[in-house]
């Protein structure tokens, strides 16, 4: 078979001999640099094509040919897109060149230019990654855990060694090898070489949701500790068969001090506390070193055996998905996760005060109100949290408000912010009363909450 090159082709196979593509009618390349024969599609990304080819030279040696598409998604050659694309795709090349060495990451074959587009070819891995392992033989026990930390830690010891952050690493970037069963890590198309300096523009998403820690996707900084976040979101994922990336949209980084909720099997209290070191949101709070977590590691109590592992196929998992499916379709936010909580609490609270004062100052009119909210807005979206809980917080604050300004409108409107004692104290009853209605509100979105979690 022979593969179409054209990225816009719909059904790139053709037979041998074909000198036009059946379905685009574009000109087939029988070599690609007189050397390799593209074969077939292996997967699609954001600016690249993979292929799957063989190599001439090599006796027919199979290999991965990636192919960076410009003139696809940019425009002209000197948009800042362009060049970053390009810039990534050389980065990659020059990754795998330098650590290429190693047993566990593809090496590097050729790095070139032909027509309109860049190549990459690099070693094709045999074997299948964590996502499809996972899909076909069902969630990891701790056993399998363990080897699989041991596993791919040693190569992460390596790669930060030479001062390299992978930045993307998930169950579909890791590949069993099928010959000696040994776990390869791929895709360095956004790792960042630690000296290099941050360019990345605020917006700019790097690595992939739900695995990337808060300062990758924030500020754009990484640091060992971050692969080991991923690594650590990834035995998650593959413990539970859950996307991280589900509770990503819904809480933010909040959900991972109560990720034990989801597991399918229980764990040791060993193990889950690398993990809880792992997955900590201050990068501070985790492991610094790839070496630091395979020493806990290393340290753990070996497992008894006196049961054979347990076994739950993805259909067994399926069927058992109802009784855990509470805390995945949970139509209002966790309400009483401690953080949250005691955030709502200090958001009406505080946002009283802020009401009281510019009533005080300004009246009680539209531009207070305005100035109020626009304040507030400013103040919750700056906090690391979801979309949905900044979206929370001020909705129970703007209701919180309304309800004592609309009771004690009349007092409001008296100027309360004076030297004055008692206007002073009645300040701090009402800014007490809001965190009181607070608490209030949250019970009643709690009992919903379930109400509709249990019959909806």
């Amino acid at each position: 078979m022979v593969c179409c090159l054209n990225p816009n082709c719909e059904n790139p196979q053709n037979p041998d001999g074909t000198n036009y593509c059946l379905s685009c009618g574009i000109q087939l390349v029988s070599l690609l640099r007189n050397r390799y024969r593209i074969t077939a599609l292996l997967g699609r990304g954001g600016f690249a094509r993979t292929y799957v080819a063989e190599d001439i030279d090599k006796l027919n040696e199979r290999c991965v040919v990636k192919q960076l598409v410009l003139s696809e998604f940019y425009f002209s050659h000197g948009t800042k897109a362009h060049q970053k694309a390009t810039e990534l795709f050389e980065r990659e090349a020059k990754r795998l060149q330098e650590l290429g060495e190693h047993l566990q990451i593809p090496n590097l074959y050729a790095y070139f230019k032909e027509g309109e587009y860049l190549y990459l070819v690099q070693q094709f891995i045999e074997g299948q990654n964590l996502l499809q392992e996972l899909k076909q033989h069902g969630v990891f026990d701790e056993s399998k855990i363990r080897s699989f930390l041991n596993d791919l830690l040693s190569v992460l010891v390596t790669i930060h060694q030479q001062q390299i952050i992978h930045r993307d690493i998930k169950p579909e970037n890791i590949i069993r090898r099928q010959s000696d069963h040994k776990l390869v890590l791929i895709d360095f198309g956004v790792s960042k070489q630690k000296t290099e300096s941050s360019n990345t523009a605020l917006g700019t998403i790097i690595g992939s949701l739900g695995y990337a820690p808060i300062e990758q996707m924030q500020l754009g900084k990484v640091f060992p500790c971050s692969d080991l976040y991923s690594l650590g979101i990834t035995c998650f994922h593959l413990l539970t068969n859950i996307s991280p990336s589900n509770f990503w949209l819904k809480q933010g980084y909040s959900w991972t001090s109560t990720w034990r909720q989801h597991l399918i099997q229980p764990i040791s209290q060993e193990l889950g506390s690398i993990l809880d070191k792992l997955l900590q949101e201050n990068h501070q709070q985790r492991y610094q070193s790839a070496q630091a977590v395979l020493q806990d590691l290393n340290n753990l109590p070996k497992l008894k055996q006196t049961l054979p592992a347990t076994f739950i196929a993805p259909s067994q998992l399926l069927k058992a998905q109802p009784q855990n499916q509470q805390t995945k379709t949970r139509y209002l936010p966790q309400s009483f996760n401690s953080k949250l909580f005691s955030g709502a609490i200090i958001t009406s609270s505080g946002s009283s005060f802020l009401a009281i004062a510019l009533i005080s100052f300004l009246g009680a009119n539209w531009i207070s109100s305005g100035l109020w909210l626009l304040i507030l807005g400013g103040l919750i979206f700056i906090q690391s949290r979801s979309i949905m809980e900044k979206s929370y917080l001020i909705i129970i604050a703007i209701i919180a408000n309304l309800l004592i300004i609309l009771n004690f409108k009349n007092l409001l409107i008296n100027k309360l912010l004076q030297f004055d004692i008692k206007r002073l104290l009645l300040v701090v009853l009402l800014v007490t009363l809001a965190g009181l209605l607070t608490v209030i509100l949250l019970g009643v979105w709690e009992i919903i909450n379930k109400l509709t979690s249990k019959y909806f």
